[in-house]
């Protein structure tokens, strides 16, 4: 019995130690949209696609401006009871006119949308990096950017920076759900693919 309780005692005490010689795992969390509205590049993109969009805005008010008061003209034409070739004409006028307001919004809109993305990409990447550096510099094992669920209650974690993928339990997963494990995808989520050691 006592070699048992010795034995016993012997384990136990081992088991402390390797938890004990176990680096902690530090775990941080980053507001990532604070940091981009306080970046002056950030400000600074965000007044540029006020002014362009404000740009875009009158000349949308233009043609519709324009469109509003042929209609009314076409309008009184027909209460006039003008010549059919004159309504006609008019008639077509009046369609070139909306697809040109829908085409100029449309076209406005994707513009807008292609110099915002083109724009932000160098400054999320700068964000990105200095993310990643905090955490190598601070010895962080993960940090986190804290979202809303999409579909509803509370938040969730995406991954922003993680210090190694030996964490990576797709193959086991897949092993479980009896998927070919050989199958299963090495990529890094959130931001860890930016990582290049």
């Amino acid at each position: 019995m006592r070699n048992l309780s010795a034995l016993f005692l012997m384990v136990l005490l081992s088991v402390n130690a390797s938890f004990a010689q176990a680096p902690e795992q530090k775990i941080g969390y980053v507001d990532q949209q604070h940091i981009l509205e306080n970046m002056p590049e950030f400000k600074k993109l965000n007044e540029e696609i006020v002014v362009k969009s404000d740009q875009y805005d009158k000349i949308l008010k233009g043609k519709y401006e324009e469109f509003r008061l042929k209609s009314e003209a076409f309008d009184k034409l027909i209460a006039s009871k003008a010549d059919e070739a004159i309504l006609r004409d008019k008639a077509a006028e009046l369609e070139n006119l909306k697809k040109s307001y829908e085409d100029f919004e449309t076209n406005s809109m994707a513009q807008l949308r292609e110099y915002y993305a083109k724009k932000f990409e160098p400054i999320k990447q700068k964000v990105n990096d200095a993310i990643i550096f905090a955490g190598r510099q601070k010895g962080y094992a993960f940090l986190l950017r804290m979202d809303l669920n999409p579909n509803g209650g509370d938040l969730w974690p995406v991954v922003l920076f993680a210090r190694d993928s030996t964490s990576n339990l797709t193959s086991d997963i897949m092993k479980n759900l009896g998927i070919n494990a050989a199958a299963a995808s090495m990529r890094k989520v959130g931001l860890p693919q930016l990582l290049k050691k």
